[in-house]
């Protein structure tokens, strides 16, 4: 069955709940999905039949806004990984499988800066940080992170906002999982990159930071051409880190090593040659003490995990 958000308002969040018995009081409404309200076209969902044999829902609308820095994603369907015949690709992309992503959530159109990270954690553990290059340095996206770390500082990111009203119920600030990575960095597109169906790397440098244009050091964020979607260095700069272990995409597929002491990188950077920067390519790396001058991350706002 499918639900259409109808929310007649160009402000505030619409959240869409739902409940199995209709007399229920409105701390056992559980949230399904949230949207601005001036995307209720766009936030179209699917309802999926449970054991339960019915099912209530309800549409509200609240007075909220999201920081303005965050960009709305619709529900949607992809193919996640590569197709074998993709230029450069590695066994572990694949076999592609469609990836169904059932509601709408936000993502920060930019890789968190030194500076912000400085403001939430107190320290700056980015390699050859400079503090004599001021502004410049603020504006450099955050390196050597760990994923433990990364997820501290959604934690905290989350505490703040929470506090500003600008989290919509059933929603964290968290790492992103994999799938939901690939979803917004392909942003509608199939080829290896997501500013267009080529798999040819010409136009790469207009999007995105790498070994061919960077001079092999980290630049400001948001410089370059961002994704459809409005998402910049998506392709490169720093890679970001995922929520979910490292594993094979289904029984039977590829991977040198898996388990909960992995977990995975994905975008690329800019000491990377092109092949690495591909919407599909991942790059899996030991949770343990990993501390790499080449990863950062990107925040997403997304249902609890």
């Amino acid at each position: 069955m499918a639900v259409i958000s109808e929310v007649y308002s160009d402000e505030g969040v619409g959240v869409l709940y739902r409940t199995t018995n209709a007399a229920a009081a409105s701390g056992e409404w559980q949230p399904l999905h949230a949207f601005p309200a001036k995307e209720a076209v766009r936030a179209l969902t699917e309802v999926q039949p449970t054991e339960s044999s019915q099912a209530f829902f309800r549409l509200v609308l609240h007075e909220m806004s999201v920081h303005s820095d965050m960009v709305w994603v619709p529900p949607g369907q992809f193919q996640l990984g590569s197709p074998y015949d993709e230029a450069e690709r590695y066994a572990d992309e694949g076999p592609q499988q469609l990836k169904v992503i059932p509601v709408g959530f936000w993502v920060h159109k930019y890789e968190v800066t030194q500076a912000e990270y400085i403001e939430l954690m107190g320290n700056n553990p980015s390699f050859g940080y400079n503090s004599e290059a001021g502004e410049l340095a603020a504006n450099l996206p955050v390196d050597s992170v760990t994923w433990e770390e990364a997820k501290e500082y959604c934690r905290r990111l989350n505490k703040q906002e929470l506090e500003a009203n600008r989290v919509p119920p059933g929603y964290e600030y968290r790492l992103p999982t994999e799938a939901e990575w690939e979803y917004v960095a392909r942003a509608g597109t199939t080829g290896a990159y997501s500013f267009g169906e080529s798999d040819q790397v010409v136009h790469l440098g207009e999007f995105g930071w790498w070994r061919e244009n960077s001079g092999e050091t980290p630049m400001p964020v948001g410089q370059l051409a961002p994704n459809p979607w409005g998402l910049y260095d998506i392709h490169g700069n720093v890679f970001e880190w995922c929520l979910d272990d490292y594993n094979a995409y289904e029984e039977g597929g590829f991977v040198a090593f898996s388990g909960a002491d992995y977990k995975v990188i994905r975008g690329g950077s800019f000491y990377c040659p092109a092949t690495i920067l591909r919407s599909a390519c991942r790059i899996e790396p030991q949770i343990s003490d990993f501390r790499n001058w080449l990863t950062g991350l990107r925040v997403f706002l997304a249902p609890k995990q």
